[in-house]
């Protein structure tokens, strides 16, 4: 797979300032930044996150810049009402990133985790008491993106869960259990990577990111009623597409589908770009060649980096990305 350069930077810096985090309205050292063994975040797994990716922009002397903050911070309040957390707390989340990036003298890009708990001791009908958390972490791009290596999947006999069990929107804690077994139990057998299932047998997505899958030239993923968690990184791959002239629908897909696929990708904050070399030993059709994943993560780092406008991208949980790119090249 080709790359721009600039999706292949070096790993970032070693941090030139002390490792600070704010943690319930202090900054103070990670070993300070704690909850109590009794809290409601440990005992019921009531715990909502964020992460926001934070890149050395183009201009050298613009420093460190948020990417689709505003957005991930919608998606942060939504899981805070659906978790039943107060969600005014994340109104002081771009000011703390900045006094964070400030103390950390953080000059590359990071990672930003961003907590919302259910910091008091309590039973589990009992009202939360929330506390913020915020980190800032050295962090630049995975091997897959690093070395152009793609990554091999299989899919797993796992689960996500329906709605009626438990909402694909909110990113809580407790969500990730299941997905963490299955991606474990997945590099046991020597892949890669997994993807999750639906009850009714459609591919949902990956332990922590969103896939892709390219036929003829024409992106797909699976909906948003596929048991998929409401993806920033999804939202921006879809509109961004659609302006590139590109046909991006949301589709039921088939693990048949999936392997069939000329090109397949996982994307999201942490992993920003994962190209798929094979699914269950089956290769990628187009594989080395990922014309289409490679345009994206071109646009991607550019945007990223401000060396072009990024592409709006209006967060909802409910409903698929539109806007005014929306049916470009169909």
């Amino acid at each position: 797979m080709t790359l721009s350069p600039d999706a292949a930077v070096r790993p970032p810096a070693a941090a030139t300032g002390p490792r600070l985090v704010h943690h319930r309205g202090r900054t103070v050292p990670p070993e300070e930044a704690t909850l109590p063994m009794g809290s409601i975040a440990l005992r019921y797994g009531v715990s909502v996150f964020e992460g926001v990716r934070l890149y050395r922009q183009h201009d050298p002397g613009t420093g460190v810049r948020p990417w689709l903050l505003e957005q991930h911070l919608d998606r942060l309040r939504n899981s805070c009402r659906i978790m039943d957390l107060d969600e005014s707390c994340c109104d002081a989340v771009p000011g703390i990133v900045e006094e964070l990036v400030e103390v950390n003298a953080v000059t590359e890009d990071s990672y930003v985790r961003i907590a919302v708990s259910a910091a008091n001791s309590g039973g589990i009908t009992d009202a939360a008491d929330t506390a913020l958390t915020v980190s800032v972490t050295p962090s630049g791009r995975k091997k897959w993106l690093l070395t152009g290596t793609g990554a091999r999947l299989t899919v797993s006999d796992r689960q996500r869960p329906s709605a009626p069990v438990f909402p694909s929107a909110a990113k809580n804690i407790s969500a990730y259990a299941g997905p963490r077994l299955a991606a474990r139990a997945a590099q046991a057998d020597g892949f890669d990577n997994c993807l999750l299932l639906t009850s009714e047998g459609l591919v949902s997505e990956a332990p922590t990111a969103s896939v892709f899958l390219v036929e003829d030239g024409r992106l797909v993923t699976p909906r948003l009623q596929d048991a998929v968690l409401p993806s920033v990184t999804r939202a921006w791959v879809l509109l961004t597409a659609r302006a590139m002239g590109l046909r991006a629908d949301a589709e039921a897909v088939t693990p048949q589908r999936l392997r069939a696929a000329d090109e397949v990708f996982l994307c999201g904050t942490g992993a920003e770009f994962t190209p798929v070399r094979e699914v269950d030993g089956v290769p990628c059709g187009g594989w080395p060649g990922q014309p289409v994943t490679g345009r994206l993560v071109d646009a991607y780092f550019r945007q990223a980096r401000g060396e072009e406008p990024a592409t709006p991208v209006l967060w909802d949980p409910d409903a698929e990305p539109a806007g005014p790119a929306d049916g470009a090249g169909r």
